[in-house]
């Protein structure tokens, strides 16, 4: 099951997909069909130009929205699609489908915009040119994909934009998903065994985040790190949303847990707010690092939620005057807590 707010920012990517692809074919058409017409009179050559330009969009809105759509909805589409077929197989897959969709979109767009004196699609320089320009944008656009899977959606963005190759300050709210009983549940049903159930529940999780614009930070054992910037890029309430949507996931999928593992996990939920450094680390394996007080309180007040009452989610006020809750969703003071390292006590709030 994905969420109606998942299926929208889908839709939305594939609609940018779309542009991207229209674009690169109308500057593809238009240059290819100038250099073959450079010896017409210039009426000709500027008819054979428009129409190239208009072939070329098509064909790039074919090649696009039929790959794009391949790529989004049916290989990244979480647990049960394409992506859990064995690599190699996935890889020549999408090798088949890649290229029968670029000879097809060619051959199609070529039927749909017809040019005086043009070779056609058999073998020839044209094609040649035209399916391995194609193919270069698909793979290109693959890649992009996969690295966005590989370090989450945003830090592929950020890191192509050099935004945090130099340590910078910036505030976030962090949320900090932990499975309940984890040893337990590992102790019972043996690692191989919870190894596949962690997967599936952070998988499980990441689709109402996503939804919700959070950034999925790191995998720390059995907690999953989630993040919303504090810089008006989004709405950062949208952390106390994606928590609720996500019980209300776990909930739903309950009796699947049951049925393939035998037991079906719980997680609780902790908020907080604060400010971090964030920059690039490391050389041979880079990603993207937050270091600072606020990460370490986070963690301490998760530790602390494991000795109080089963409070399912559990925020600081620091976290409340951050994100202040949407309608429908309510904070009870649990009063003052004394953490580890810490010279003041933090007040925290259950969230229901």
């Amino acid at each position: 099951m994905i969420t109606p707010s998942l299926k929208r920012r889908r839709r939305m990517i594939l609609a940018y997909v779309l542009i991207i692809s229209a674009m690169a074919g109308a500057v593809y058409g238009g240059v290819i069909t100038y250099t073959l017409s450079r010896g017409d009179a210039a009426p000709e050559m500027l008819t054979d130009i428009v129409l190239g330009t208009l072939r070329g969009i098509v064909t790039g809105l074919l090649i696009g929205g039929l790959i794009g759509g391949f790529d989004i909805f049916l290989v990244n589409t979480g647990r049960g699609g394409l992506r859990s077929l064995p690599f190699l197989s996935l890889v020549l897959l999408k090798g088949v489908y890649y290229t029968a969709v670029i000879l097809g979109s060619i051959w199609l767009g070529g039927r749909l915009v017809p040019i005086a004196g043009d070779p056609g699609t058999g073998f020839n320089q044209t094609t040649i040119i035209t399916v391995a320009a194609s193919l270069l944008f698909a793979i290109l656009f693959s890649f992009m994909i996969e690295m966005s899977q590989l370090l989450g959606p945003g830090v592929l963005r950020d890191m192509l934009r050099g935004r945090y190759h130099r340590p910078r300050r910036e505030r976030r709210l962090f949320v900090f998903f932990d499975m309940r009983g984890s040893t337990a549940i590992a102790e019972r049903i043996g690692d191989l065994a919870f190894h596949r159930l962690l997967n599936r529940f952070f998988s499980d999780l990441t689709e109402p985040v996503l939804a919700w614009r959070g950034v999925v930070h790191k995998y720390v054992g059995d907690e999953m790190i989630v993040t919303w910037p504090l810089d008006g890029s989004r709405d950062p309430s949208g952390a106390f949303a994606a928590v609720i949507a996500a019980h209300a996931r776990m909930e739903s999928l309950r009796d699947s847990y049951l049925k393939e593992f035998g037991v079906a996990p719980q997680f609780r939920a902790v908020l907080h707010a604060g400010e971090v450094v964030t920059g690039e680390m490391g050389e041979v394996k880079r990603e993207i690092v937050l270091l600072g007080d606020t990460i370490n309180t986070t963690a301490r007040i998760e530790q602390l939620a494991k000795t109080l009452p089963a409070h399912a989610t559990i925020a600081s006020a620091e976290a409340l005057a951050a994100a202040p809750p949407p309608a429908g969703i309510t904070s009870t003071p649990l009063g003052e807590f004394s953490l580890p390292g810490k010279s003041t006590a933090i007040q925290l709030h259950t969230v229901s």
